[in-house]
């Protein structure tokens, strides 16, 4: 590739023009709303013909772009975007290559990413593609199907989630005077630990063990303590689940939760 067309400049396109850049590629930047030596897409043109286009838009933006610079595109031209959850065929009926190369990282606008470690997942049927996209990062997943979608969810799960679950317990702790950053230690060496492998084969503490006095004890202080109720619900889940895994019952049910058939 010698050339490529980067559409949106936000903290994705700005990062990936400039990684394109450090690999010899020219680059032409354009933006929606146009700023400083950025065009507006409303100039847009191909004439130029460019080996690539990337466009690194919102996910809704996605289809609406691609459909106004399509007709611009020969055949050989890559078209691609880098959204987790929208499918490839968003792009439209094109003759030219098309395919999707998601990073699942949280970019940063002052923060030059790790290129050499970040993930991406690329899923394509052209193997011109899926092997040059070795040059963005050695640390590539080959995907086709529903697996980049089932891949998006989990990265939902384990790390939206995940962040949403530190603040309920930061956000109890801080309502109660106390402040969570005592545990960060403990949290960023669990995570590790969890990450080297099957998370629930590292878990240790009371439902690994089967402490049921401890654990009475944990769910009945939640269960007064929690004004929102939910983290006693989340609690009651994981520790269960943390339970059956370990071979051990399952905590009663809690008061007023409706069972299951």
């Amino acid at each position: 590739m010698k050339s490529a067309h980067v559409i949106g400049m936000g903290r994705l396109g700005h990062h990936l023009a400039l990684r394109l850049e450090d690999l010899g590629i020219a680059v032409q930047r354009w933006n929606r709303t146009p700023t400083e030596g950025i065009p507006s897409l409303a100039e847009w043109t191909a004439k130029t013909q460019p080996d690539a286009v990337f466009l690194t838009v919102s996910d809704d933006a996605i289809q609406p772009v691609a459909n106004s610079i399509r007709h611009g595109l020969n055949s050989s031209t890559w078209l691609i975007h880098h959204a987790g959850s929208v499918p490839k065929d968003t792009l439209g009926p094109t003759q030219a290559p098309t395919a999707v190369l998601w990073p699942p990282m949280t970019f940063q606008t002052d923060v030059t990413p790790d290129w050499s470690m970040l993930p991406l997942i690329v899923d394509t049927e052209h193997s011109a593609i899926r092997n040059w996209a070795r040059n963005l990062t050695p640390n590539c997943t080959d995907v086709q199907g529903d697996a980049r979608s089932e891949l998006h969810l989990a990265a939902v799960l384990m790390g939206n989630l995940t962040a949403g679950w530190l603040g309920m317990v930061q956000q109890h702790l801080h309502d109660r005077g106390l402040d969570a950053r005592a545990l960060s230690p403990l949290v960023q060496s669990s995570v590790l630990r969890a990450l080297d492998g099957l998370a629930l084969n590292h878990v240790t503490g009371p439902a690994a063990r089967n402490d049921r006095e401890t654990l009475t004890r944990q769910a009945d202080f939640l269960e007064t303590h929690d004004s929102r109720g939910d983290l006693t619900q989340i609690h009651h889940i994981l520790t269960n689940r943390i339970l059956t895994h370990h071979g051990h019952d399952p905590l009663p049910p809690l008061q007023g939760t409706p069972q299951r058939d």
